[in-house]
């Protein structure tokens, strides 16, 4: 059985660490959405935000949302159904 193990590179500033736990667990969750290794829901889960405040987050830090065509044809799916 073999494991795959990969690492990640984060990087903290200062403001965040000298802000506190909030700031800590928002910079992480903008890094690892922007590199694509969480979803939108688990990096505003993370940085403890509404949808819409971490949306406001990743505008004001440049970061460009993941969203696709697919992406959205699931998002309709549901609403379609009545099942959302």
């Amino acid at each position: 059985m073999s494991q795959f193990v990969s690492s990640i590179n984060l990087q903290l500033s200062p403001d965040s660490i000298s802000q506190g736990e909030q700031a800590i667990r928002q910079e992480i969750a903008l890094q690892l959405y922007d590199q694509n290794i969480f979803t939108f829901g688990q990096a505003r889960r993370l940085a403890n935000l509404s949808v819409w405040e971490f949306q406001q987050l990743l505008g004001q830090q440049k970061i460009p949302r993941h969203y696709t065509e697919m992406d959205l044809a699931d998002d309709i799916e549901p609403i379609k159904t009545g099942s959302w």
